[in-house]
């Protein structure tokens, strides 16, 4: 909920101050394009750990614990682990790089530290891996009901 209201205040007040005032700040557009990025990257790892990520209820109200659960851990070693797994792979590349040059808003006297906000393409698969382990671990060593 923190960075959602910085995201929003931050906005809102970049708005006004460019319409009403007539004067904008680069370094507030770019702390807003920063809070959000970072908010969306972080709002995976959230659902996928409350598991509010996408699923199709309808059909599994029908199936039987046993069923559901297999076909979790087969969503979970088909589907999440390659998925984050490559989305890891390909960015740590990117994050190093950006982290060797402490790489800075693209704008001419925007924010430093967007190495900062591009290391959250590599928190995200990291920890979304480990939740995706975590529960498979969870769901092999469920008893059946």
């Amino acid at each position: 909920m923190g960075l959602a209201t910085v995201v929003f205040l931050g906005q809102l007040a970049m708005v006004l101050m460019r319409y009403l005032l007539g004067i904008g700040f680069l370094e507030v557009q770019d702390a807003v394009n920063y809070a959000f990025a970072s908010l969306v990257a972080l709002s995976v790892i959230v659902a996928f750990d409350a598991e509010k990520h996408v699923r199709v209820d309808v059909f599994r109200q029908n199936w039987s614990d046993l069923f559901n659960r297999r076909i979790d851990m087969l969503g979970y070693l088909v589907l999440a682990i390659p998925v984050f797994a490559l989305m890891a792979w390909t960015a740590f590349p990117l994050v190093r790089s950006s982290w060797v040059i402490l790489e800075g808003s693209p704008e001419t006297g925007g924010l430093p530290g967007l190495f900062v906000v591009k290391t959250c393409l590599l928190v995200l698969p990291v920890l979304v891996l480990l939740f995706a382990v975590r529960r498979l671990v969870t769901l092999w060593r469920r008893p059946v009901s």
